[in-house]
C-alpha cells in the first residue's frame, strides 16, 4: 500500500510530460535546453510548471560542486542512518523498554522503504530532474530525523530511580523489567521516522550516482565515484565518534543529576544527533535542489556512452529509448537487465560484498571483544579506525585506478576478481583463536563445584551463590580477584558494596583475605598476535573496498545509458534482499553457534555475552571464506559471460545524433584504416575543433 499511494503521488502530481513536442520553434528549444542548464528552483505540479532561475549561482553548476554537495549529504546521511543510529540503540532499549527484536526492527525499516519505493524513484527519477529527485529526497530524510527525535518531547520526563547494585539478597526483583510500558507505543514514532528516512536515502546513492556519471567524461566517472563512496565510509565514523560523546550529556540536558555516564540508571541524550542532524540534512537539500537537470556544457559526455554495453537484442532496441515515462516499458527496461547475465553477477557479488560488510560491522567489535579481551569501548575504537581507513581508502583508490588505467569492462572484472582472490587468502587469518576468557559456570567450574558438575550457558548458580536469589535476567559482570569473570555481584556471593565499581565479601571468590570483586569482565590480554591480526585484517577489508568503485563502473557500462539509473535502482534491491538483510542474520546465526554465556530476558534467551573463541574463529574464517569465494567465482562468471560489442565502425555512427557536434583530433582521422577502426579510438581525447557526425562519417569514407 504505501507503495502505490507513492507511486500514484509521483506520477499523478511530480511527474508531468518528459518528453517534449517536437513541434514548437528553435527559439523555444533553446530556451527550455538554457533552462536545463542553468541554476535555479523547480516547481512542477500537474499542468504548473515552472523554474525560477537563479543566474548568479551558475558559478556552482560544475561536477565539482555537485560532487561536494553530494559528498556532504552522503556523509549526513551516513552520520544519523549508520552511525548514530548504532550507538543509541541501547539507550533507546533502556529509556523506551523496548526488546531487541523491536529495536531491530526499527533499524530494518530503513531498508523496507528503500525495497518498497527503489524502483519507483530510479524509473521516474531516472528520466527526470535527477537534482529535484534527490534534493527532496534529502529533504524528506531530514523530517525523518526530526520525527526520530520527536518522542524526547514528547513522552514523559524520565526519572532516577533507585540504582540497584545485584548484591547477593538484594532487593532486585526477578521480574521487574519484565512489566508491560507505556513507553513501548512510541516506537511507531521511531518506525515511520525510518520509513523516511529509508524513502528519502534511496535517492543518494542510485540518482546521485548516475547524475555524477552523465556530467562527467566516462574516463573521469570512476574517480567521481571513489570520492563519492569513500564520504559515506566517512560518515558513520562521525556517528560513533559524535553519538558516544553525546551520550555522555544527560538526556533532559540542564538538569543536574548525582549519578555517573557510567550508571545503570543513566540516559544519555540520544536525541540530540537525530534532531541536529536532521536540520544539517534539510539545509543541504537546498543547494542540491538548486543545480540543473544537467551541468552546462555536458552534452558531449553523454555521447557514444555505449561502447562497452552487454551486447543482446532488447537491449540494443533500448538505446534508442527517450526520456518519456511509459509505465509499459517497465516490463521491457526489466527484461533487459534480467537478460545481462554480466550485470547479474556484478550485482550477486555486490550482494555478497555487502552481506560480508554489513555482518562485520554488527558483529566486529564483539568479535574483537571477545577473541582479544578487549574492552567494548577499545574493541569499537580499534575496529572503527581499521574500517575507515581501510573502507575510505580502498573506495578512493579504486576509483583513481579505474581513472588512471583506463580500464574497460573486462579489465575492470579480472581487476576485481584478483581483489577477491586477496580477500579470500587474507580471510584465513580468522582461522587464528586466542585462549578462552575464564568465566565461571560457563568455560570454568566455580571453585566449589563438584566433580561431575556441567558447565551450561543459562546456568550459573552454585553452592556458594544458591542461597542469593541471584536475578538471572540482570547481566551485570564483575572481574573477581582470582581472575574470573562472575555473571554478577550476586552470582560472585558478593554481600557488599565498597563504591559504585567494587565490591566484598564475595563467597565464589577463595583466592583472597578480601573476596573483591570489580565491575566489568576481566580483560588481562593474553593473545600476543593482535597487531599481526589487525594488519593482515586491515588488507582484507581494503582488498574488498577496493572493488566496490571498480564494479559500480563495469554495472553502468554493460546496460544501455538511458537505463543506468534503473540499472542502480534493481541492483539496489537485490543488495538489500540477498545482502544486508539477510547479511547480519546468517553472521549473528554463525556467532550464536559459538556461545558459552546467554543472557535472559523475562525468562527467554537474550542476547550472546561470551564466546569459545576456537569456535568462534574456525566459525568466522569458513564463513568469509565462503563468501569471498563465492564472489571471486560470480565476477569470474560475469567476466566470461561479457560480450562486448564488435569493434565499432564509423558505419556505426548512423546510430548517433546527425544534428550534434563532435570534438575529434585532426591527426588521427589520416590514420584510420578502413571499416575496422573503432568509433571511440577516433572520438576519444579530443581537442581540434568541432564537426557534424555526418561530416566525420563522410570524411572517412573518403580515405
Amino acid at each position: 500500500m504505501f507503495t502505490i499511494v507513492f507511486f500514484w503521488y509521483v506520477r499523478y502530481c511530480c511527474i508531468g510530460t518528459m518528453s517534449s513536442s517536437s513541434s514548437g520553434s528553435s527559439e523555444s528549444a533553446i530556451y527550455r535546453d538554457s533552462v536545463d542548464e542553468t541554476c535555479g528552483f523547480q516547481i512542477k505540479c500537474g499542468k504548473f510548471n515552472r523554474r525560477f532561475l537563479i543566474p548568479f549561482l551558475q558559478c556552482f553548476a560544475t561536477p565539482k560542486f555537485a560532487l561536494a554537495f553530494l559528498c556532504c549529504a552522503s556523509i549526513a546521511q551516513g552520520f544519523v542512518i549508520s552511525g548514530l543510529l548504532s550507538v543509541v540503540i541501547t539507550t533507546l532499549e533502556k529509556r523506551f523498554h523496548l526488546h531487541s527484536t523491536e529495536t531491530g526492527f526499527i533499524a530494518s525499516s530503513y531498508d523496507i522503504a528503500s525495497c518498497l519505493s527503489v524502483l519507483v524513484i530510479t524509473y521516474i527519477g531516472g528520466k527526470g530532474h535527477k537534482p529535484s529527485w534527490i534534493g527532496w529526497g534529502i529533504f524528506i530524510m531530514g523530517i525523518g530525523n526530526l520525527f526520530f527525535s520527536l518522542p524526547h518531547f514528547i513522552a514523559p520526563a524520565y526519572t532516577i530511580g533507585e540504582e540497584q547494585h545485584n548484591l547477593c539478597n538484594s532487593t532486585d526483583t526477578v521480574h521487574s523489567k519484565c512489566t508491560p510500558s507505556n513507553l513501548k507505543s512510541y516506537m511507531a514514532f521511531f518506525v515511520i521516522a525510518q520509513l523516511l528516512n529509508g524513502l528519502g536515502g534511496t535517492t543518494l546513492f542510485t540518482l546521485g550516482v548516475t547524475y555524477l556519471d552523465e556530467n562527467v567524461e566516462q574516463v573521469q566517472s570512476s574517480l567521481y565515484h571513489g570520492i563519492y563512496y569513500a564520504s559515506s565510509v566517512v560518515g558513520p565514523a562521525f556517528g560513533f565518534l559524535l553519538g558516544g560523546q553525546l551520550l555522555k550529556i544527560y538526556t533532559d540536558i540542564g538538569e543536574s543529576v548525582n549519578i555517573e555516564d557510567t550508571s545503570q540508571l543513566w540516559i544519555g541524550a540520544w536525541w540530540l544527533g537525530f534532531l541536529v542532524g536532521g536540520v544539517v540534512i534539510m539545509i543541504l537539500a537546498i543547494p542540491i535542489l538548486l543545480f540543473p537537470m544537467r551541468l552546462p556544457n555536458t552534452a558531449h559526455l553523454r555521447a557514444n556512452r555505449e561502447q562497452e554495453m552487454h551486447q543482446d537484442r532488447v537491449a540494443e532496441t533500448m538505446k534508442h529509448s527517450d526520456n518519456a515515462v511509459r509505465f509499459s516499458d517497465l516490463r521491457w527496461s526489466i527484461l533487459v537487465l534480467l537478460r545481462n547475465p554480466t550485470f547479474l553477477f556484478i550485482t550477486i557479488a555486490a550482494s555478497l560484498d555487502t552481506a560480508l560488510v554489513i555482518g562485520l560491522t554488527t558483529f566486529g567489535p564483539k568479535y574483537l571483544e571477545s577473541m582479544f579481551s578487549l574492552t567494548p569501548s577499545q574493541a569499537a575504537i580499534y575496529f572503527g579506525i581499521l574500517a575507515i581507513m581501510a573502507g575510505a581508502t580502498g573506495q578512493l583508490l579504486g576509483g583513481v585506478l579505474v581513472t588512471k588505467a583506463k580500464l574497460t569492462v573486462s579489465g575492470i572484472l579480472k581487476f576485481c576478481a584478483a581483489c577477491a582472490v586477496i580477500a579470500f587468502a587474507t580471510s584465513f587469518v580468522f582461522f587464528q583463536s586466542c585462549p578462552d576468557n575464564l568465566f565461571a559456570g560457563a568455560t570454568v567450574k566455580y571453585s566449589d563445584a563438584s566433580q561431575d558438575t556441567q558447565l551450561s550457558a543459562y546456568d550459573h548458580t552454585s553452592h556458594c551463590n544458591m542461597a542469593c536469589d541471584c536475578n538471572p535476567d540482570t547481566y551485570d559482570p564483575v572481574c573477581g580477584d582470582d581472575g574470573v569473570t562472575y555473571f554478577s555481584p550476586c552470582f560472585a556471593g558478593c554481600n557488599a558494596a565498597v563504591d559504585e565499581h567494587t565490591y566484598s565479601n564475595c563467597s565464589c571468590i577463595t583466592s583472597s583475605n578480601l573476596s573483591r570483586a570489580t565491575r566489568n569482565k576481566c580483560t588481562d590480554a593474553k593473545c600476543k598476535s593482535f597487531n599481526t591480526f589487525m594488519a593482515i585484517f586491515f588488507f582484507s577489508i581494503l582488498a574488498t573496498f577496493f572493488a566496490g568503485t571498480p564494479a559500480v563502473q563495469a554495472l553502468l557500462r554493460v546496460v544501455p545509458f538511458t537505463q543506468r539509473s534503473f540499472a542502480i535502482g534493481v541492483k539496489f534491491v537485490i543488495l538489500r534482499l540477498l545482502g544486508s538483510i539477510p547479511g547480519p542474520l546468517v553472521f549473528g546465526r554463525v556467532l550464536d553457534l559459538a556461545c558459552v554465556v546467554w543472557t535472559t530476558e523475562c525468562g527467554k534467551p537474550g542476547s550472546c555475552e561470551l564466546y569459545n573463541n576456537d569456535n568462534l574463529a574456525s566459525h568466522m574464517a569458513a564463513l568469509l571464506a565462503i563468501i569471498k569465494g563465492l564472489v571471486t567465482l560470480a565476477y569470474l562468471c560475469a567476466w566470461f559471460t561479457y560480450k562486448p560489442p564488435p569493434k565499432s565502425t564509423f558505419d556505426r555512427l548512423d546510430d548517433l545524433p546527425l544534428d550534434g557536434a563532435i570534438t575529434r583530433n585532426a591527426m588521427l582521422l589520416p590514420t584510420a584504416r578502413g571499416a575496422g577502426v573503432a568509433v571511440g579510438d577516433v572520438l576519444r581525447s579530443a581537442n581540434y575543433g568541432k564537426v557534424s557526425y555526418r561530416t566525420l562519417k563522410e570524411e572517412v569514407a573518403d580515405m
